[in-house]
């Protein structure tokens, strides 16, 4: 809701100098309202991820605190130092794990689908900014070669976190994902050049969120996507 109410203040006093300033272009214009129009819809996509954290998160049971920090505990990727440091970012954004890997594996889902279909308004939401200029570069290509990829997630096996970093204001959490899933590429006519439109293949991927503490904003951006 706050985004929106940015976009529109922003809108209605770009407006208002217009009239001191001299008049709005047509581009001009056009130009703010697709921000607008981009900004809600980046406000919706966002509430219905926290809406299905919500209901994740409320039908788990009363000791969920209690199995995040044995999560942490039985870690065997995790050593002592990197679950204390988890801890205090967990801690700091006033989360418990379980909430944070829900979140994650929601983020890992929207990623691959947006990246298939070419949504780029999805990917700028979730991706830093560096992080994304690759994948609009990857997209862009794909367009440009008339190639479709199309990835099928079948099941999210496993989510781990594998380290936790905590430098002043900044944390970042390295996840782990175990996933099936079906990959191809298709050319213009349809034909599968790469892949296979029905094999599963386990893929294990590690992905880098991170999030500044002290900022309001409880969204995390990743920066780093591997596969491992």
């Amino acid at each position: 809701m706050e985004l929106i109410l940015l976009a529109l203040l922003t809108f209605f006093i770009f407006y208002r100098l217009s009239k001191h300033l001299g008049r709005v272009d047509e581009d001009e214009k056009r130009q703010m309202e697709q921000k607008v129009a981009m900004m809600k819809m980046v406000q919706e996509k966002m509430q219905e991820v926290i809406k299905e954290q919500e209901i994740i998160v409320g039908s788990a049971s009363t000791s969920n605190k209690k199995s995040s920090q044995l999560s942490i505990a039985t870690n065997a990727n995790l050593d002592e130092k990197n679950q204390d440091t988890l801890q205090q970012i967990l801690q700091a954004s006033k989360i418990d794990l379980d909430f944070f890997l829900n979140g994650a594996k929601s983020a890992f889902e929207m990623v691959l689908k947006a990246f298939s279909a070419g949504d780029l308004a999805t990917l700028k939401m979730l991706l830093s900014e560096k992080l994304y200029q690759g994948f609009e570069s990857a997209i862009n290509q794909k367009k440009q070669q008339e190639l479709t990829l199309t990835t099928n997630l079948i099941s999210i096996e496993i989510v781990e976190i594998i380290s936790a970093l905590k430098v002043e204001n900044e944390a970042s959490i390295v996840a782990k994902f175990t996933s099936k899933q079906i990959n191809y590429i298709a050319n213009k006519d349809g034909m599968v050049i790469e892949g296979s439109k029905t094999e599963i293949v386990q893929v294990n991927d590690i992905w880098t969120f991170k999030k500044d503490l002290t900022s309001s904003n409880p969204n995390w951006v990743i920066i780093a996507t591997n596969i491992g």
